[in-house]
């Protein structure tokens, strides 16, 4: 058993133990307009990231998340194809994450409540790969998808973007607009810079509601997402802090042949609390 204090304790401690997070001087953000999910339209003229410290690419975790992203078709019933090459960037990554502080004290936390898959580092680490990057089929039984894929580089399927959930793919995207015709359309929700829900397009397919975490790192979003996951499964069933900023993370299952793979995760931003303000009363000059 895994009590909500648990939860919300261990991801307070991965939020404190981050060592490869961005810092809030490192980030620069542009809100712009605020939208709704049921305008159908939204508009911003600039990105969402004016911003971002170049050296927060080159971190280990953060270059092995970014060397996964062209290993993925984004389209939803197209058989995704693997190599030797795309193998061994999967398990650099989770060999890396694994091996952060973070990382640690999530199996140490798994271990201590004997959890199956973590009797050894290597039980865990194979445990994750199958969880996040079995493949299964999310249309016309090909294996087009991942937990990963849908996750960390998002996905597109019968005119919406579906999934894509950490803040340094979406930067990316960004980054790389003209490429991948990624246009932001302003925020829906907005703490600091500690997580947004925002609206966007991708390729002409539309992100009505799209939410992730801002500074953290892929480690903290694969193990927090990973832990809801496991111990509270379903809508609004993990509730969490983010720098004194109420959250929760809501996660379905997908089950084929027998396998449970991650369908999807993401968080829902609370409500503004005292607290969230108090401890984020000094990020302001970053965020337009």
């Amino acid at each position: 058993m895994v009590t909500d204090k648990e939860i919300s304790d261990l991801v307070q401690l991965f939020f404190d133990s981050d060592e490869n997070a961005a810092t809030n001087d490192q980030i620069v953000l542009n809100y712009q307009n605020h939208t709704t999910s049921r305008d159908n339209n939204g508009f911003a003229s600039l990105p969402l990231f004016t911003e971002v410290d170049p050296t927060i690419a080159i971190r280990p975790t953060f270059k092995a998340y970014y060397q996964l992203m062209d290993n993925y078709n984004p389209e939803v019933g197209k058989v995704e194809t693997y190599s030797e090459k795309k193998e061994q960037e999967i398990d650099t990554f989770l060999y890396l994450i694994t091996n952060t502080t973070i990382g640690k004290h999530f199996f140490m936390f798994l271990y201590k409540k004997q959890y199956p898959y973590a009797v050894t580092i290597n039980t865990f680490i194979n445990f994750l790969k199958n969880l996040w990057f079995g493949s299964y089929s999310r249309a016309r039984g090909v294996l087009d998808s991942s937990g990963f894929e849908h996750v960390f580089i998002g996905e597109l399927k019968k005119g919406e973007v579906s999934g894509l959930h950490h803040w340094f793919r979406f930067y990316y995207l960004e980054a790389t607009r003209n490429k991948n015709k990624f246009h932001y359309l302003g925020y829906l929700v907005k703490r600091y810079n500690i997580m947004a829900s925002v609206k966007f397009t991708w390729f002409g397919y539309y992100k009505k509601s799209g939410s992730f975490f801002i500074t953290t790192s892929p480690e903290f979003d694969f193990f927090v997402y990973t832990l809801c996951f496991l111990f509270r499964r379903g809508n609004n069933g993990c509730k969490i802090e983010i720098n004194g900023c109420p959250a929760s993370i809501t996660s379905y299952d997908l089950i084929q042949n027998g396998n449970i793979f991650i369908g999807t995760v993401f968080p829902n931003i609370g409500e503004m609390s005292d607290k969230c303000k108090l401890y984020n009363q000094f990020v302001k000059n970053n965020i337009h």
